[in-house]
């Protein structure tokens, strides 16, 4: 009997929730709703075959603290900080591509590129985009991520650039328990692209 109440209690408590999300979703509007972009790292795949150099990558203090806002829906916006958000995921998407992987205090860190030996260094740079097709509901149902590599050698000279875009989607009744799910989608999207066209680059090869 106990057990019994006991879980019809719980399921209770689970459509209150959901009314409460949901309710929530709906009502508060008119503001920047923070979310996070920051992916599953562990999903990050692994190319067939890594390329065998040493890399440099470098994402200023000043990216790390930026704040981007884009639109969301309901005539809301959503709010969150891309290059602190992927840091990791980057790192991880250059390791899984490269033998080794160094962050750089500089673009120019002549002194850390010589000492650790590196052949490249790249230097990534994001762009966001989202919407909603809902009238009623804040978190974006759509968001890209574009991430652009500028791909330099240990002089200077540039060897590539290459952008690499995500997708994200997700519908209300999967975002009413994760907001930021079409983000954190369109970040692992972006990631894996990264890798497989890093992999497939001749330039970075030779």
């Amino acid at each position: 009997m106990n057990v019994h109440f006991n879980a019809s209690l719980s399921k209770v408590r689970r459509i209150a929730f959901g009314a409460v999300s949901a309710a929530a979703l709906v009502l508060v509007t008119g503001c920047a709703h923070p979310i996070s972009m920051a992916p599953d790292i562990k999903a990050v795949p692994a190319p067939s075959a890594k390329i065998a150099k040493k890399v440099g990558y470098f994402i200023s203090a000043e990216d790390l603290a930026k704040e981007v806002t884009t639109p969301g829906g309901g005539g809301d916006k959503v709010k969150y900080l891309p290059y602190k958000d992927m840091e990791t995921g980057i790192y991880k998407a250059f390791s899984q591509v490269f033998d080794g992987v160094v962050k750089l205090k500089s673009a120019d860190d002549k002194a850390s590129i010589g000492e650790q030996g590196l052949s490249l260094v790249i230097k990534p740079t994001l762009s966001t985009t989202s919407f909603s097709d809902s009238a009623f509901t804040w978190p974006p149902t759509q968001f890209t991520v574009d991430i652009t590599c500028v791909v330099t050698d240990a002089k200077g000279a540039e060897v590539t650039r290459l952008t690499s875009q995500g997708k994200g989607a997700a519908t209300f009744s999967e975002f009413t328990s994760d907001f930021s799910l079409s983000a954190k989608r369109a970040s692992q999207d972006a990631l894996a692209k990264l890798v497989r066209d890093l992999s497939a680059s001749d330039a970075l090869r030779r």
